[in-house]
């Protein structure tokens, strides 16, 4: 245990904090150092690094006067991390306008230097500030005890839970705030990609596997229910819709639940429930034809199981059944489900560790199950597979890049090239946010030549990666940066049904302007609003998941980590083979899963170490 002591001397520390955090803060904000306002950024550092601000937020006491071993490493370690993540979406911008490179360099060491210590001071200061209300919540209920009785924090318990009438009020409350997108939308939000699934699920085009077919399936089970009983397309579509809004209200109710069971305070479900019903994304994602939707929800699920679990491996049978299906439905319903169940699995197994077997057998069973269907089921119903360019994103993006860059290509690369795209045109198609134009240029031309030789193609992107690492950091950053890096998501959210060849439309039935002006001024507000915008930026819940994870570690039992790897997992995956730089569906079980990680390592008490 280490004494804090971080920032105490108002000494040449403090005032060179305080100095180079108003600089990156001048810097982003484009103020003129003659600006008044910088001197009231650098008065505010100034406050921002005092340690009477320590003390305040935190009563320092004899119990919190005390920080874990590894506090200050962590500490500095998430301030490394957002100072890399910002300094690289932001280069260009942190860096000046001066002619001079090493001006430029120097501009940019100077505003690196400051960001750290801000991110550094806002890790301390608020876990020292979750840490010291945790504790006194903790001694709170150890008063509430019977003298001599063992404190008992609150865990998964029924003291806690939701009546059965609270819940049902959850989930009609969800559907009721979701109406007004329904109607609006109705039948359904319908992009290119939901138009392709709609096509396969009526016999129109055969089954592919570029969108899982266990979804399409699904689609067309409840499509062709609503067409048997009433002969409308639309109706059918909005019957599959009301299935999705339906399951995703009860997997929310039930996230609800565990976290009320598990001891999370009443404002914090209050605030999770109108996150989930009242901000515009979740609910017209609700209604939306996209695998995606439910792959987030079974996501959640699967991590509520396992959180249950983990609290009481001896639970009761339909806890694992749940976690059974959850689990399959996250192999199956995105493409990237098995590479992210596969990443977890490890860790899954090591928090088990003590009651390994039957975590093990149920691990297999599902990622087994789910071979069989995506392999021999599906090619026994001669479903078409993917084209090989869809996880090709990022290499074609940063061979594009280095070909519009105008670089110095050796006459085999470029022959290498010409085999499969005219060189040319690549400049024409190259978009540094969304791969889909090189994607689609490659594969209507001679995409079959890197099937046939696929290490030259995998030379000729190491030789080219070798030769011009700028352009390919550069091309990366780019076509990555919105799921690391808290900006505004460039792709949100669709309206209505998507123009296309099989006539169907968009039957609008809330008429009128009334309707399109809320839609209007809902979906402009984050624009708007300095808070709430950030609810719509993805990196900032991927950063939120990198914080919350590293207060766990610190205050609470290192086995629930594993409930934050999924997340990870997601992002690593985006990060591979992501077809647009920022698009809020892809990141979506990030998003859907907030409320629960972000309570979890506060609200389930008897994982804090405080009660040491």
């Amino acid at each position: 245990m280490t004494n804090i002591i971080s920032f105490q001397k108002p000494g040449i520390t403090r005032i060179t904090a305080a100095f180079f955090a108003a600089f990156a803060l001048c810097d982003i904000g484009s103020i003129h150092p003659a600006d008044i306002f910088s001197v009231l950024i650098f008065a505010g550092m100034l406050l921002l690094f005092s340690p009477t601000l320590t003390q305040r937020l935190t009563n320092i006491g004899a119990a919190s006067s005390v920080l874990p071993r590894h506090f200050y490493p962590i500490c500095r370690l998430l301030a490394v991390l957002y100072t890399l993540f910002y300094a690289a979406a932001k280069h260009a911008e942190l860096s000046g306008s001066f002619d001079s490179r090493i001006f430029r360099l120097a501009f940019l060491a100077a505003a690196v230097i400051g960001l750290y210590f801000i991110f550094f001071r806002f890790c301390e200061l608020s876990m020292l500030f979750l840490a010291s209300r945790q504790q006194r919540r903790f001694a709170q209920n150890t008063l509430q005890q019977p003298d001599g009785a063992c404190p008992v924090p609150p865990s998964i318990s029924a003291a806690h839970a939701l009546s059965r009438k609270q819940k049902l009020l959850c989930y009609f409350g969800l559907l009721f705030c979701w109406l007004f997108w329904f109607l609006y939308q109705f039948p359904g939000v319908l992009t290119p990609d939901s138009i392709s699934q709609f096509s396969q699920a009526t016999g129109l085009i055969p089954f592919s596997n570029h969108h899982p077919i266990l979804h399409t399936l699904l689609f067309s089970l409840f499509y062709h229910i609503g067409f048997f009983l009433t002969g409308s397309i639309n109706t059918g579509i909005a019957c599959y819709v009301l299935f999705q809004m339906c399951t995703m209200a009860a997997i929310e109710t039930y996230t609800l639940s565990l976290l009320a069971r598990s001891g999370a305070s009443r404002l914090w479900l209050i605030l999770s429930f109108c996150f989930w019903g009242l901000v515009p994304f979740h609910a017209i994602f609700a209604v939306t034809v996209w695998k995606d939707i439910l792959f987030s929800g079974f996501m959640l699920l699967y991590l509520c199981f396992l959180y249950e679990l983990l609290c009481n491996p001896d639970n009761r049978p339909g806890i694992w059944a749940g976690l059974s299906l959850s689990g399959f439905f996250v192999c199956t319903l995105r493409s990237n489900g098995l590479y992210i169940f596969l990443f977890t699995l490890p860790f899954v197994l090591f928090a088990f560790r003590r009651t390994w077997k039957k975590m093990f057998a149920v691990q297999v069973g599902i990622l087994l199950l789910s071979l069989i269907i995506t392999g021999p089921v599906y090619t026994a119903c001669h479903a078409e597979r993917a084209s090989f360019t869809e996880s090709l994103s990022i290499p074609l993006q940063q061979i594009a890049c280095v070909v519009s860059n105008g670089r110095q290509l050796s006459a085999e690369q470029e022959m290498l090239i010409d085999d499969v795209v005219d060189t040319s045109l690549i400049p024409e198609y190259y978009n540094p946010v969304i791969s889909d134009p090189i994607k689609a240029l490659v594969s209507y031309n001679h995409a079959d030549a890197i099937i046939r030789n696929p290490s030259k193609y995998f030379t000729l992107w190491i030789q080219l990666g070798i030769s011009y690492p700028g352009d390919y950091l550069q091309a990366f950053i780019d076509q990555t940066k919105g799921y690391w890096f808290p900006a505004p998501a460039a792709l949100r959210t669709n309206e209505g049904i998507s123009p296309n060849e099989i006539g169907l439309s968009w039957p609008h039935l809330l008429r009128g302007q009334f309707p399109v002006k809320i839609s209007e001024i809902l979906l402009k507000l984050p624009d708007m609003l300095p808070v709430y915008g950030i609810l719509w930026s993805i990196g900032a819940y991927f950063w939120a998941v990198l914080y919350f994870a590293a207060y766990q570690f610190l205050y609470g039992q290192r086995r629930f980590l594993v409930l934050f790897v999924p997340f990870i997992g997601t992002v690593l995956t985006l990060l591979l083979a992501t077809p647009v730089a920022s698009d809020l569906r892809y990141a979506y079980p990030l998003i859907l899963a907030a409320p629960f990680f972000i309570a979890l390592p506060y609200c389930h008490l008897q994982t804090s170490r405080l009660q040491k």
